[in-house]
C-alpha cells in the first residue's frame, strides 16, 4: 500500500473525528458522544482498509455500547447492571472467538 493511500485513510478518520467533536462542542454530549465519535472514525478507517468485520467489531463495541448505556441511564436502569452486562457479554465473545480458533 502506498503512502498516498495511506495518507487518504487518515485524512477520513481524522476529519470524521474533527467533524465528531465540533458536533460535541456544539451539542454538549461528551459522554458517551466521545465514543460514538470514536467507534466511527475508527469503524471508517477499518473500512477503508478493507477490513470489514474489524470495522463490525469496533462499531458495536465504540457505537452500540455507549448507546445501550445512555439509554439505560434514560429510563434509569442502574447503569451498573448495564456494565455487567455488556462485561459479561464481551467475556462470551472473546471466549467463543478463542474457543473458535482452537478448533480449526
Amino acid at each position: 500500500m502506498n503512502t498516498t493511500t495511506r495518507q487518504r485513510r487518515g485524512g477520513v478518520g481524522g476529519g470524521i473525528l474533527l467533524l465528531g467533536i465540533g458536533l460535541l462542542i456544539i451539542t454538549g454530549w461528551w459522554w458517551p458522544g466521545i465514543m460514538l465519535v470514536l467507534g466511527v472514525a475508527f469503524a471508517v478507517e477499518r473500512l477503508l482498509q478493507g477490513r470489514t468485520r474489524d470495522a463490525v467489531v469496533v462499531a458495536v463495541i465504540f457505537i452500540v455500547v455507549p448507546l445501550l448505556i445512555s439509554t439505560a441511564q434514560q429510563i434509569h436502569v442502574p447503569v451498573s447492571w448495564v456494565i455487567g452486562f455488556i462485561v459479561a457479554a464481551l467475556g462470551v465473545g472473546v471466549l467463543v472467538r478463542a474457543l473458535s480458533r482452537s478448533l480449526s
